[in-house]
């Protein structure tokens, strides 16, 4: 699911420095303008394309301008501008913290000029471009570099996304890297734009903890879902058993293995954070916020665990259920066999036709004979049942 949404929430004019826009910068309002009319020029766009196809130049233009929103602030003031060019965005005062949020991978020449501008390796912005790649840190001599998969639900259809986010951390500096826009951040940028919390009362690091800490929280609404899912399985199996119940277990148990792929990591990164000699970004302050961090992601972690092990004996319960079914049948026919072996061998002995069976020719055998066959069958049954065969 992904949100593109541009909040218009008030911010205190105390807090707003006022100067005018340098080149290559521009308002909200005239970015909120011009997105509606970029907007509005693409729909017509495509509905224009299912008739004639576009050039190819044009779907780039359209495809590739991308805007970072870029946040200026400290304690007592605030700055939210989308720059035109990496190149406009003004150097920063030592008390002051810069975060720029860009959305999307596609725009080359935008990350080279982060790279160019903040001095960043090129194998990091390879890993940027690189949408497939594991979650990891990387710690640098001044910066460090995050990637994290962020896992969340749809609100419409419940169904489970998981997109790709990069963490680039320097002194006074965040950068993120974001596929598509969505709103998991908006808590954040509001907390920001109303000075609520520690965010602009502390240094970059804390804002950096404190966006690692939504996207955990967002494995818990998650585990929160699958846990709905695991609780209908469980009531599905002791109603009946279908295969459509299976096939939604081992859904559900590859979904939790690859949650488990992406999130386990998180443990260990976590802890090399929190270590003074990996890097000196972190502050010794935010340290605490860190440790309360990886618990989350303990508890994230062992949920995980709890689910696929509870999946495991949902199969294992199927199993013994499938298996239960089938002794059932195989002991009604097999009782059902041995009352017929009896039987089968009295009309087979009458059945052979010899002249010397006097019985043959007795006027009451034939009646004699079925009440036989009966009155066996009646105490076969009874010796069965009381034996609890069936």
């Amino acid at each position: 699911m992904s949100f593109a949404s541009h909040s218009t929430e008030s911010i205190h004019l105390k807090e707003i420095r006022t100067k005018p826009l340098a080149d290559g910068e521009i308002s909200m309002t005239d970015f909120l303008t011009d997105e509606d009319n970029r907007r509005d020029r693409a729909n017509s766009f495509i509905c224009r394309s299912t008739f004639r196809h576009a050039p190819a130049s044009q779907e780039l233009q359209i495809f590739a301008r991308i805007r970072p929103r870029v946040f200026i602030y400290d304690q007592d003031t605030i700055e939210e501008k989308y720059y035109n060019s990496i190149d406009s965005i003004p150097i920063i005062k030592d008390n002051e913290c810069l975060w720029i949020d860009v959305i999307g991978m596609h725009d080359t020449l935008l990350l080279s000029s982060i790279s160019r501008r903040f001095k960043i390796h090129p194998l990091v912005i390879l890993d940027v471009e690189t949408n497939e790649q594991r979650t990891k840190l990387d710690v640098f001599e001044d910066a460090l570099f995050l990637v994290i998969k962020l896992i969340y639900p749809d609100q419409v259809t419940q169904k489970i996304h998981i997109e790709q986010i990069c963490f680039y951390l320097k002194e006074n500096i965040l950068i993120t890297f974001q596929e598509k826009s969505n709103a998991i951040f908006d808590r954040i940028r509001h907390r920001i734009r109303q000075n609520k919390g520690r965010i602009r009362r502390s240094k970059i690091d804390y804002l950096f903890y404190s966006l690692i800490d939504t996207i955990v929280d967002k494995y818990m609404d998650v585990l929160n879902i699958v846990n709905i899912e695991v609780e209908a399985i469980d009531h599905e199996l002791m109603k009946t058993v279908s295969r459509d119940t299976l096939e939604t277990v081992y859904d559900l148990k590859r979904d939790m293995l690859n949650y488990r792929r992406v999130i386990s990591p998180l443990k260990e990164i976590i802890n090399r954070l929190q270590k003074e000699e990996e890097t000196q970004i972190i502050q010794e302050s935010t340290i605490i916020y860190l440790k309360d961090l990886f618990d989350h992601v303990v508890q994230v972690t062992d949920t995980i665990d709890i689910y696929r092990e509870m999946l495991a004996s949902f199969i294992d319960f199927y199993m013994m259920l499938n298996s239960n079914a089938m002794n059932e049948v195989v002991k009604t026919l097999t009782i059902i066999s041995t009352i017929f072996i009896p039987l089968t061998f009295i009309v087979g002995v009458y059945g052979m036709n010899f002249h010397n069976m006097p019985e043959l020719h007795w006027k009451y055998g034939y009646f004699v004979v079925l009440s036989v066959m009966v009155l066996l069958t009646i105490i076969m049954l009874v010796w069965f049942k009381r034996k609890k065969w069936f």
